[in-house]
């Protein structure tokens, strides 16, 4: 078994962190947005390959997570984008181990599969009953996308 403590891309590839949500998220309607243990849309960057020219380590990047997308095909009925559901995402993932020889899952990407990168942010999260559970605000750059995707 191969311990990875460093990784370095290549080409236009980027190693992400692979975070999940640690609560359930509701929107002002009681209505769950993202689930406990749900992959998060953003993640931080922990290296980039030679060719990556827009994002640097320490970057919090906003991931288009369509690409990596299984969606559920039944071949009896039409295809329907809103429809069809997605069942799983494949993802690139690179088992490492950090300073206390902890194991840490991470995530390879394309550049192509970064959307935007935020200089600011404040995450903020609530509960079913609308009170604030946590903000949490990241040290480094945010790079979200237009649209969310539920796993």
């Amino acid at each position: 078994m191969l311990k990875l403590r460093k990784v370095t891309p290549i080409g236009s590839q980027v190693l992400v962190t692979k975070n999940l949500y640690g609560w359930d998220d509701f929107d002002a309607f009681g209505i769950i947005i993202h689930k406990r243990g749900e992959l998060k849309t953003y993640q931080q960057v922990l290296a980039v390959g030679k060719d990556v020219s827009f994002v640097k380590p320490g970057d919090t990047v906003e991931i288009n997570l369509y690409k990596y997308a299984v969606f559920k095909d039944d071949s009896n009925s039409v295809k329907a984008m809103n429809d069809n559901p997605i069942v799983e995402l494949r993802l690139n993932e690179v088992e490492m181990v950090d300073a206390e020889e902890e194991p840490i899952t991470c995530i390879i990407i394309d550049q192509r599969d970064i959307r935007y990168i935020m200089d600011d942010f404040d995450e903020v999260t609530y509960g079913k009953d609308d009170k604030l559970i946590t903000v949490e605000k990241p040290k480094k750059n945010l790079i979200l996308p237009d649209n969310r995707i539920k796993v």
